[in-house]
Parts: C-alpha cells; structure tokens; sequence
C-alpha cells in the first residue's frame, strides 16, 4: 500500500533523507520507512489511495452489468500519516510555518494551538481527497444506475481525536 511503515519501496542506505519534523514520536519504528514510501509520490497518481480508488473504478467499468460480484476498496485512507498532494492543502490554508507534522502522537495534546489547527487541516486535506475518489465510485454508482440492485457499504475502522478533549489519537486514554 505505502501507507505508515508499509515496506512498499526499499531503501536500505543509512543516508535516506528524512526532513525535520515535529513530532512527539521520535522513536517511530516506521518513519525512516514513511519516507521512503513519500519519495515515490510526487505526483497524486502514484499515492496508494488514488492507486486503490483507480482499481476499483476499473473493476466497476468492467463488471458492472455482472451479477454476484463483490468489490472491497481499501485505501487505508484517511489514516495519520496525513500525507496528501498540495492540491488538496490547498484548500485550508493556514498560517503554520514548522516543520513537518502530519502524524500525530497517541498522546495528550502538548502542541500549541497553531500546531493543533495544523494537523486539524493536514487532516482535513486528507478527507478532502478520499471525499474525491469517493465521489467518483458514487457517480459510477449513478452512470450504470448500480443504486437498483447493488449494495455500497462504507466505513472506517476508527475514529481519531485531533486535539478534541486535550488528546491526539484513538482509545489510548
């Protein structure tokens, strides 16, 4: 997939360049491997959501006038990392000028209040493009008339608390 700490791409040289970044996780397990996987996204087309999303629209063109199928779209998306193409951070511009910080603790919420709103919208920008590549299976779902005889069911595995009731992360309370 490329997501987190995926070995989706190696690069074994000590010399892997990882920016600075603000994060109470220094220790991270799957940093080094994060940006790796980064190094292979420059352009939206190759993030492994539009990747997943893309398959999946490919799989509907052509088996949509089938019966008895069954088609899961997994993208791991929106999930921290919150790595998404400018394009979509783009769209909740705000004033934060630190280093990198898209994948918060699972941790009490120590940041300040620019950091915190700065996740909130690396958060948001991330939605932004999975609500895009949902889009596009939905308006599949109208150009075949899928709604009369075709189940869509969406859904996550968790939620994550972005700085809501002082905490970062899901049920590490």
């Amino acid at each position: 997939r490329g997501q987190e700490g995926d070995n989706w791409k190696t690069d074994l040289r000590d010399s892997v360049p990882i920016p600075d970044s603000h994060s109470s996780r220094p220790s991270n397990p799957w940093r080094k491997q994060d940006w790796v996987n980064r190094s292979y996204m420059k352009e939206e087309k190759e993030f492994s959501q539009a990747k997943t999303f893309n398959l999946g629209e490919e799989f509907i063109h052509t088996n949509h006038g089938e019966d008895n199928w069954f088609l899961q779209i997994e993208t791991f998306d929106p999930h921290e990392p919150y790595f998404s193409p400018q394009k979509y951070k783009d769209l909740y511009p705000h004033s934060y000028d630190g280093p990198t910080f898209d994948w918060p603790p699972y941790a009490p919420v120590s940041e300040t209040p620019e950091e915190v709103e700065h996740m909130r919208m690396e958060s948001a920008a991330l939605h932004s493009m999975c609500d895009r590549y949902m889009g596009k299976v939905i308006d599949l779902f109208d150009t075949y008339n899928l709604w009369e005889d075709t189940m869509l069911i969406v859904n996550t595995d968790h939620g994550f608390l972005l700085g809501e009731h002082d905490w970062w992360g899901k049920c590490a309370m």
